[in-house]
């Protein structure tokens, strides 16, 4: 397989065919070789040495190099350890840009492509009705009825319920670098926290430091995502809408399926409600205004995160639900 054919080939995998800057990123990251080995992913380690004609040795130092940079993910299946590529977009464009000895190159052709090539993925994840890549998990706190939040709606019940917690540098903000809000607030859970730590992209935290992030991310307006499945979950994302590969676009009518609201909207009591405006000014996507004096809603507009209700000094704001559990899809 010619080199640029092997790139083409792993771009295809992510569902980047056509692009034109995908091919480009994956040569800063892979020899033409480790592409090979990547594209012949899932494999084991003696596979893969056979099929390459290396020693076992080799090929370990080789998938060492690869799982470093964030190429190469391992996972063990009855006992035995194989090694795969990423599964989608996201996770590359996650994995690699935490790659501490990444050339310059690739972060300027990763926001090249975020701005050229994902926008026509995303309008293809709206046009088609594709399940969203994450969703939004409301403030819980300003749930009107708290009985109703499932366990992986709440992000303290994700974490209690997590066997590892870990935090890594947001990428987004890494890579776009147009807010000064924090970044070292991304929480992994689970697998993903084992991951990030095996690696050294992350460090181990305990609940009451994922508490205080969780804290210091609502403070800053930052709104809280997940995946966007049912069960348990590997990360919760503390995201602007600046600098988010998610949140940037949920405001956009051809590519806001990229992001699933939450089944929350924000509602207001008229009676109870100041006017102060704190409300429309922390929230992300523009969906509340002061309008004669009293907070309104735009409800075709809200992503249910709970910030407005979180800063209101009145409690006049709070969130109810509007969606069914089915909204949340099945793991």
């Amino acid at each position: 397989m010619e080199s640029q054919d092997v790139y083409r080939e792993l771009s295809k995998k992510l569902m980047m065919e056509n692009s034109r800057v995908m091919p480009l990123i994956w040569r800063t990251v892979c020899t033409e070789e480790e592409a090979a080995i990547v594209n012949r992913m899932p494999a084991t380690v003696e596979e893969l040495s056979a099929a390459f004609s290396k020693s076992s040795e080799e090929m370990q130092a080789t998938i060492d190099g690869l799982f470093h940079r964030g190429v190469a993910f391992d996972f063990v299946r009855d006992g035995v350890t194989y090694y795969r590529g990423p599964r989608h977009i996201v996770q590359f464009h996650d994995a690699t840009i935490l790659w501490k000895e990444a050339p310059e190159e690739m972060f300027r052709l990763w926001e090249e492509f975020e701005e050229t090539d994902y926008p026509q993925l995303l309008e293809l994840v709206t046009t088609l009705k594709l399940p969203s890549f994450m969703r939004v998990i409301p403030i819980g706190e300003t749930i009107q009825a708290r009985n109703q939040v499932l366990a992986y709606e709440d992000a303290l019940s994700m974490l209690e319920s997590s066997s590892a917690i870990a935090v890594t540098t947001c990428v987004c903000r890494k890579l776009m670098k147009r807010c000064d809000k924090p970044q070292e607030v991304c929480l992994q859970l689970n697998r993903g926290a084992e991951y990030t730590i095996k690696r050294g992209t992350g460090r181990k935290v305990s609940m009451d430091e994922a508490l205080d992030i969780l804290k210091q991310a609502r403070e800053a307006g930052l709104v809280h995502m997940t995946e966007n499945t049912g069960g348990k979950s590997n990360v919760i994302c503390n995201c602007c809408n600046c600098c988010c590969e998610m949140l940037r676009f949920a405001t956009a009518e051809k590519m806001k399926g990229v992001l699933s609201p939450s089944r929350y909207r924000a509602l207001v009591d008229a009676d109870a409600c100041s006017g102060c405006g704190l409300c429309e000014e922390i929230c992300p996507v523009e969906a509340i205004a002061i309008e004669a004096d009293v907070a309104a809603v735009k409800a075709e507009a809200c992503i249910g995160c709970g910030l407005c209700g979180s800063v209101c000094p009145v409690t006049a704001v709070t969130l109810v639900e509007v969606r069914p559990r089915e909204h949340i899809p099945a793991k």
